[in-house]
């Protein structure tokens, strides 16, 4: 299971229960879709043959857009899941991109092997796995660790193998296959690679980039389209992330870059570690800001202090009248 499925079981704490004026703000899920086309995200069904950039580039140009970014690359080759941010919608991909992800994938092997065996070798590379990123990465060539929460063992046919993975942001499948050769004293390469989760999205949330660009056309052109059901609202990218609800009184602090105080906080979820990355909400499930966790969810519930620190403010100042 990754991380942002386990964050959506967590409880929810009390601190003060609280209204929330309904003059203020809005529920995400009521904007209007070119609310979401300006501060907003897409999840594409990246085909192969095509880069990263490149189709974030042609989601900027045919949905007219003057700004567009994906959430983190995939090979040209390699398909499934590509968040793209929309304008302001693009400050939320940093969020994103440090979320677990799953892919489906096969290798091939140099040689045959028992599928207990290859089940065994898979079991091994739970936890910390040691990776040097290929010579074809962009980052720096030095030695890294990364998690590896789940792998199962799908099928074996000769020297073919069908895995499914789940890790964190930043592991090289291709070096695993390379890894899981070794292991075995033989060799190991990538045949076929799928991302079918980033974060808590889904094969389900995804659109093919040419339905998506039909869509728009139609929208463009006052038809029936459905537009709407693939343009998300800014909120869907956090929410991967621990969640702490703010006290409309606490919002238009915060949207002017004052540090969250537990006083201003109504509502939290449980589990929140100090040091860790939250997106502060309104009562009505507004993205505020994404900030750092200052106090864990028990202390933020119970004493006085500096709840989170901010990273990055999303709401627009005006959005909720100042109290304080």
């Amino acid at each position: 299971m990754l991380p942002a499925e386990k964050n959506m079981s967590q409880k929810w704490l009390v601190r003060e229960e609280c209204e929330t004026d309904w003059e203020y703000g809005q529920r995400p899920e009521k904007r209007d879709v070119r609310d979401n086309l300006e501060n907003g995200l897409v999840v594409l069904d990246k085909p192969s043959g095509i880069k990263s950039h490149k189709l974030s580039v042609d989601v900027k140009k045919k949905l007219k857009r003057g700004k567009a970014g994906h959430s983190g690359t995939l090979d040209p080759g390699v398909t499934g899941v590509l968040p793209v941010g929309l304008n302001k919608g693009t400050k939320v991909l940093q969020a994103l991109k440090n979320a677990g992800k799953e892919y489906y994938g096969s290798m091939k092997l140099g040689e045959e092997f028992g599928k207990e065996k290859i089940k065994e070798v898979a079991e091994s590379f739970v936890g910390t796995v040691k990776q040097l990123p290929p010579e074809i990465s962009a980052v720096k060539r030095e030695e890294r660790e990364r998690e590896v929460y789940e792998i199962e063992v799908l099928g074996v046919d000769g020297e073919k193998v069908e895995f499914r993975i789940e890790c964190e942001k930043g592991f090289y499948v291709r070096t695993f296959c390379k890894q899981f050769g070794e292991k075995l004293g033989t060799e190991g390469e990538m045949v076929s690679l799928r991302r079918t989760k980033v974060g808590l999205f889904q094969e389900k949330d995804m659109v093919e980039p040419d339905k998506l660009f039909n869509e728009f056309q139609k929208f463009n052109n006052r038809e029936d389209n459905s537009l709407k059901d693939h343009i998300l609202p800014v909120e869907a990218g956090v929410k991967h992330l621990k969640k702490i609800l703010l006290k409309d009184t606490a919002v238009s602090a915060v949207c002017h870059g004052a540090e969250l105080g537990s006083m201003g906080v109504s509502k939290l979820q449980e589990g929140i570690e100090k040091g860790e990355e939250v997106a502060l909400l309104t009562l009505k499930g507004e993205l505020v800001a994404i900030g750092v966790a200052e106090m864990a969810s028990e202390s933020i519930v119970s004493e006085k202090g500096t709840a989170a620190s901010l990273k990055r403010v999303f709401m627009d100042k005006k959005t909720y009248p100042k109290k304080w």
